[in-house]
């Protein structure tokens, strides 16, 4: 127990160290680490929503969790917390993943992970993590249904190692999907891509990988990309959407 829970305690030092250096505002009575802080605190102790958390921020026992394990002295309010964090780019967030993820391979906890000649299952798929059809932002993506009414949603193209015989992942950082990179899910998800693995590329020059996408992913432009990347791969394909393939595997 005691050894699970400094290892937990470190990588959340780790954390703050990372946000300490993303640049802040001032005259904030609350710095934007405490903020970013805060977010981790809301999934660590399995908040249900950020209401909950609100509601339960004064209270003595969570204001000691709050300091001891996040260094969190004064915690925001809820209407504060998600006007600061939307300010953040999530592309500040990455070296917090580069980060720990340097951690996991000093501590050997990829050992045995590896799945075939040394590389490892990169696992990617698009999915949705906000959806309203009245609350929205300049960023949201739109879509337009026949009856006039519109929905605003935001997408994420995520990235996790896994290994077939574990139940643990290990999750890189994801690449939000956005207003730009089209109407389609087809492109959408391909634009993602691309900035996702050449990022990836970029902070793991060195990482023996297999990209894992299903059947949107198999197209000759994304192949010449993960080439080009040095990166190996498992593309779905259906009958439907890949019939010339289909047709010269059924005449071979």
């Amino acid at each position: 127990f005691w050894e699970s829970t400094g290892r937990a305690a470190a990588l959340l030092r780790e954390a703050r160290r990372v946000f300490a250096r993303i640049p802040d505002s001032p005259n904030n009575d609350i710095p934007l680490v405490d903020h970013l802080m805060a977010g981790l605190a809301v999934f660590g102790l399995k908040y249900s929503s950020l209401l909950q958390f609100d509601h339960d921020r004064e209270d003595a026992t969570v204001r000691a969790n709050l300091k001891a394990l996040y260094g969190i002295e004064r915690a925001p309010c809820d209407t504060r917390f998600r006007e600061r964090l939307d300010t953040v780019d999530p592309a500040q967030l990455r070296p917090l993943y580069t980060a720990l993820f340097r951690r996991l391979q000093r501590g050997k906890g990829l050992e045995g992970f590896a799945y075939l000649d040394g590389h490892y299952l990169l696992s990617l798929d698009g999915t949705g993590y906000f959806s309203s059809n009245t609350v929205h932002c300049p960023q949201c993506a739109e879509k337009h249904h026949r009856n006039g009414t519109t929905t605003y949603y935001h997408q994420m193209l995520g990235a996790v190692l896994v290994h077939p015989d574990c139940q643990e992942v290990f999750p890189l950082a994801p690449e939000p999907i956005l207003k730009p990179d089209g109407a389609r899910k087809n492109d959408c998800e391909r634009n993602a891509a691309k900035r996702l693995l050449s990022a990836l590329r970029r902070e793991h020059p060195h990482l023996k990988l297999i990209v894992i996408e299903d059947a949107l992913a198999s197209n000759g432009p994304h192949i010449r990309h993960l080439q080009a990347l040095d990166l190996r791969f498992i593309l779905g394909a259906k009958p439907s959407d890949h019939t010339f393939l289909f047709d010269w595997v059924g005449r071979s």
